[in-house]
């Protein structure tokens, strides 16, 4: 006979599913109309009763806080694991192609959950979500330091400039407005970051190329 999971561990993860669901719907709704919908829209995008919502969520600023606390951490994963498998200009490279393709996917809907703090002030106070990004950036940075492929710099205003260059609106503008792929926003993005940080023969040395 088929084993079954113990009652409590199948309603926990009922419970998690439902969850997932409900904030897939967020993304939904917040890519297209931005911040303003209830909690009634998001269980009519969810196709759940409005009920189940409330036994998640107390108010729609904590659905967008989930959101995003879901977001970074899918972020910082996959940034993660593209990082471990290489070092230097490489390692750099490969965070890069992973962060574009998360940020293509969740750009539109980023934009409308954005903090008005800066990123540092962030990092600076604690806030998790971006001290987990700030920890994943700030060592390819200093390998990219420690192997010359950028002059002598403060570590932070790298990492800052990294977030700056990788804006959820630059991705919206390059894919939306300017077609390109993901592949060509990587690649594009990553040279002009290399530029502006002053490394020799990437800022605005060669013409674009196409997707």
């Amino acid at each position: 006979m088929a084993h079954r999971p113990p009652p409590a561990t199948a309603l926990r993860r009922d419970s998690a599913q439902t969850r997932e669901r409900l904030l897939d719907a967020a993304g939904r709704l917040l890519a297209e109309r931005g911040p303003a919908f209830t909690l009634p829209d998001l269980a009519r995008a969810a196709e759940v009763a409005s009920a189940t919502v409330y036994r998640h969520f107390a108010d729609v600023p904590d659905v967008h806080r989930a959101y995003y606390h879901r977001l970074v951490a899918g972020l910082t994963g996959d940034l993660a694991a593209a990082s471990a498998r290489t070092r230097g200009l490489r390692r750099f490279e490969a965070v890069c192609e992973a962060w574009t393709a998360c940020a293509v996917r969740w750009g539109r809907a980023a934009t409308h959950i954005r903090s008005a703090e800066g990123f540092l002030e962030r990092v600076e106070r604690g806030e998790s979500g971006t001290t987990a990004l700030y920890r994943q950036l700030a060592p390819v940075v200093a390998e990219l330091l420690a192997d010359g492929e950028i002059p002598e710099q403060d570590e932070r205003y790298a990492v800052l400039m990294w977030v700056t260059v990788f804006d959820e609106r630059v991705m919206v503008d390059l894919t939306r407005t300017l077609g390109w792929s993901a592949r060509r926003i990587a690649r594009e993005l990553s040279a002009s970051l290399l530029g502006a940080l002053g490394r020799q023969g990437d800022a605005g040395s060669r013409a674009p190329r196409r997707a």
